[in-house]
């Protein structure tokens, strides 16, 4: 970890994450921020993968760091921006929650967004993990999470019900309960190889995804680990009862789950979609292995 002086920001606002007072949290940023004497730029993203393209092709020489203003599928398009134009070997990455869902920023224990402001001001630098993904060919990056099966299939759904704000991950797991149906699983975690019928697959960076599920509670972002949570088989009622304990993090202790820890691995399926980071994209056959300390970003671990 390393302590810098903050004299000036790139912030970047998703207006499409969370709900609509994104105009708010900016004013109140860039109050804070006019008050310190502290220089800004100010972008809005304007279409999806806008933040990636502008952090790859903007000048943004001078400034200390980058704050995005949104939810977990801005800080991903951030993070492929940062690492594909090798800005983020000279420039930090700043999280100031405003999605519906922001797993990432629960890890670092900051959900309030002037308080997370605060945070980042104070110039503690931190280098952490993330995935390295590769699919046929294609490289990109992830902070957060992959996820298969029904991991991505509640995405898919809680996206259709995003008018219920946070609970809609709730909602979507029971819903994907009820029609859960096995697919075909082919994966290679490090050495160990799997194929077979499976219900659930997600790799974490991070202990929290969704709304406040513990979905990996061992896992550290700057360990050079990748949590696997992995459901191969079992009943509705005993994948029911899993879902209910993911927010206390107790999941992990029914025999149905296998929790690991890893470097790499590989979903050998082809055409599956995936949840990357929260969002919806990406399909199977992936590659992924885990770049430790590959990113900087403004918090004190």
């Amino acid at each position: 970890m390393q302590k810098i002086k903050i004299k000036k920001l790139c912030l970047i606002l998703n207006p499409k994450a969370g709900s609509q007072d994104h105009e708010t949290v900016l004013k109140s940023v860039q109050k804070e921020l006019d008050h310190l004497k502290i220089e800004y730029l100010t972008y809005k993203s304007e279409y999806k993968g806008a933040i990636s393209d502008f952090i790859q092709n903007e000048n943004l020489e001078g400034f200390e760091g980058i704050c995005v203003i949104g939810g977990d599928g801005t800080i991903n398009e951030a993070v492929n921006g940062l690492m594909r134009s090798g800005k983020s070997r000279s420039m930090a990455l700043g999280i100031i929650p405003k999605g519906s869902g922001n797993a990432f920023a629960e890890d670092l224990g900051e959900l309030k967004p002037l308080e997370a402001l605060e945070t980042i001001l104070k110039g503690h630098v931190t280098p952490i993990d993330l995935f390295k993904i590769d699919h046929k060919g294609d490289t990109y990056f992830a902070i957060n999470i992959i996820g298969w099966g029904m991991a991505a299939q509640v995405n898919i759904l809680a996206e259709k019900l995003r008018w219920l704000g946070g609970i809609r991950y709730s909602i979507a797991s029971l819903i994907s309960v009820m029609k859960m149906k096995r697919s075909q699983l082919d994966f290679i975690l490090d050495d160990t190889s799997f194929s077979g019928e499976g219900l659930f697959f997600l790799a974490l960076n991070t202990i929290h995804t969704g709304k406040g599920m513990k979905m990996a509670p061992h896992a550290v972002l700057d360990d050079g680990l990748i949590d696997i949570v992995l459901v191969k088989s079992a009943s509705k009622l005993r994948v029911l009862k899993i879902f209910t304990q993911l927010f206390s993090g107790n999941h992990i202790n029914d025999p149905h789950v296998e929790y690991n820890q890893i470097r790499r691995f590989a979903l050998n399926t082809d055409g599956d979609p995936l949840n990357i980071d929260g969002e919806n994209m990406g399909v199977t056959p992936i590659q992924a292995e885990l770049i430790h300390k590959g990113i900087k970003i403004f918090t004190k671990l």
